[in-house]
Parts: structure tokens; C-alpha cells; sequence
């Protein structure tokens, strides 16, 4: 276990992860609206019961890939966040029963991200990203599929009724709709860590000024 810990730790950059630039729309008691830009992320999917039960397989794919296993064997940064959007299958399942497709994505940093490697692993590819709009809360601790769902309820319910009108048309999909989960801390930190619940909002276009996040931490 401490040797995983030790590859995760070379493949962080001396002067902190960079983080995936987003402009924050407004703040909310208990959550924000963000606009990220269009993206560059390497991802992989897997359709399981559980997030928990797939994080490692899909993390460590991506990984290796960062890693050099790819067609330049080009080494990548390691980013923030690993996001995972949550697609559920079956809304007729119950929601222990469900089978769920989990996409994980590592954000990819310039200057590899206009003309990222092709990932060696068939099961790995580059996605670009479009705008997209999300309300977000944030978190602390070590997350899981409990912690997740009742995050992302905390989330629904602190939203004013027009952010609900917003995100409705996604929670009248099959199962509830898609979110993301996406955290920003390697396993070895134990504090102060911090993870998200990312509602998006579809249809929407940005006409309002914001704060722009740097795109590093």
C-alpha cells in the first residue's frame, strides 16, 4: 500500500495540483452556480451496483495512463478533481439494486491538453468537455455511496425554487437524473479535505459577470 501511496505522491506536482479553472456564477448559503469552460479530461467508465466497489479499477486506469502509458508514453501532471458522473440504468431497481454508469475523468492541464496522447488502454479515452454549468456543494471528510447520496439530498433541498426549476428536467430523467461526485485531495490526506456534489444545469447560457477561480491551488 505505501508504494501506490508513493507513485500518487511523485505525480503531484512540488507546487500543488492544478485544479480545473471554473468561474463561480453566484454564492448560495449552501451551495454555489459555476461555469467551467471547455475541457480537456481523460476518462473511463465502468457500470456497477456501487462508486465505491469501481473507484479503484477506474483510478488506476487513469493513472497509468497520466503515467506514460499512452502512445507518446508521455507523462501528465496529476490534477483536481477526479470527477465521476453518475448515470443511473435501471430507475425500476431499487437504489442498492441499481445498476449505475460511473464515468471518472482526470482533468488534462495545458499544455497537453490540445493535443493529449491517445490512452494505450482501449478502455480509456480523451473527452472534450463542453461549457457547463453545475450548482456545487462542497464537503468535507472521506466520501462514500451513503455519503454521496445524502450529500447530493442536502443539495436538493437547500435549492431556492428557481435553481429547482432549473436542475428539474434532469430530476425527472429515469433514477433521478445524472450528478457528479468530484474530490480534490490524494488518499494520503487525511484533513481538510474536500469533495463535491455537482448538479448540472442544462439549457443555460452564462450572462453574468463572476469571480474566476485560478486554475491553480
Amino acid at each position: 500500500m505505501s508504494s501506490l501511496f508513493e507513485r500518487i505522491k511523485s505525480a503531484i506536482p512540488k507546487d500543488g495540483l492544478q485544479i480545473a479553472s471554473y468561474k463561480v456564477i453566484r454564492q448560495i448559503q449552501d451551495y454555489e452556480e459555476r461555469i467551467y469552460p471547455p475541457q480537456t479530461w481523460v476518462r473511463t467508465q465502468i457500470k456497477s451496483t456501487s462508486r465505491e466497489d469501481c473507484t479503484y479499477p477506474m483510478f488506476w486506469k487513469l493513472f497509468n495512463y497520466i503515467s506514460g502509458q499512452n502512445e507518446r508514453q508521455e507523462k501528465i501532471p496529476m490534477t483536481a478533481p477526479v470527477s465521476v458522473l453518475v448515470e443511473p440504468d435501471d430507475p425500476s431497481e431499487a437504489a442498492d439494486y441499481r445498476q449505475n454508469t460511473f464515468t471518472m475523468a482526470f482533468y488534462i492541464p495545458a499544455p497537453f491538453d490540445e493535443d493529449p496522447p491517445q490512452p494505450n488502454d482501449p478502455s480509456v479515452s480523451i473527452e472534450h468537455r463542453p461549457e457547463i454549468r453545475v450548482l456545487v456543494r462542497t464537503y468535507g471528510g472521506f466520501s462514500n455511496d451513503r455519503i454521496d447520496q445524502e450529500e447530493r439530498c442536502h443539495l436538493l433541498a437547500s435549492l431556492t425554487a428557481e435553481d429547482r426549476e432549473m436542475v428539474q428536467d434532469l430530476l425527472n430523467k429515469p433514477g433521478g437524473g445524472v450528478y457528479y461526485c468530484a474530490g480534490y485531495d490524494p488518499p494520503l490526506k487525511l484533513f481538510f479535505r474536500r469533495n463535491e456534489i455537482w448538479l448540472p444545469i442544462q439549457g443555460q447560457n452564462d450572462n453574468s459577470g463572476g469571480s474566476t477561480i485560478s486554475p491553480v491551488n
